[in-house]
């Protein structure tokens, strides 16, 4: 006769658990996938830019499309076979014509509402003509100390890691002609 644990002195609770998990292992690999997905949270993944020079000064967009705070830091979302840096690189391409490097992550942030994770990304420009896409009506660097209106979170990360951004700024190249 079997005790009320179960074997392995265990309860009832988990001989459910082991059933269900042995039905788990006999799905095909599509109910798989569409069950995690059912069941889990998904994020659109963003991707930030942080374009710093040699001044010390940060590279910003004024956005065609956001009339609340025009001036905000290169963006953009993800691809399927991506990598953030990869991503980062594409946008400001895609927005302005230069030519980005992404040197490393700063941060990764997870927010609520819309379910999203930004990657924030240090980087600076390498090359490229400038011109401006239909997203961005003007292009420019401005020092740390002197930013236009931003998105509120895009300005406290500015201020929160101004430190990290002025070092990182010693050891980059100063910007090509026409991007000042």
């Amino acid at each position: 006769m079997r005790s009320a644990e179960g074997r392995g002195g265990q309860s009832g609770g988990h001989g459910l658990r082991r059933f269900a998990l042995r039905v788990w292992g006999k799905l095909p690999a599509g109910a798989k996938r569409f069950s995690v997905r059912f069941r889990e949270a998904s994020f659109l993944v963003g991707v930030i830019g942080v374009v710093v020079d040699s001044d010390g000064r940060v590279l910003l967009f004024r956005h065609t499309y956001r009339p609340f705070a025009p001036w905000g830091l290169p963006s953009g979302h993800l691809r399927p076979d991506e990598t953030p840096a990869e991503a980062i690189v594409r946008e400001i391409d895609e927005e302005t014509g230069l030519v980005a490097e992404s040197e490393r992550t700063l941060e990764i942030r997870a927010g609520r509402r819309p379910r999203r994770l930004d990657v924030w990304l240090l980087c600076r420009v390498a090359g490229g003509t400038l011109r401006l896409g239909a997203e961005v009506e003007e292009v420019r660097f401005f020092p740390l100390d002197g930013l236009p209106d931003l998105i509120a979170e895009q300005a406290r990360f500015l201020a929160e890691h101004r430190d990290l951004l002025l070092a990182a700024s010693r050891a980059h190249r100063v910007a090509p002609d026409g991007v000042t």
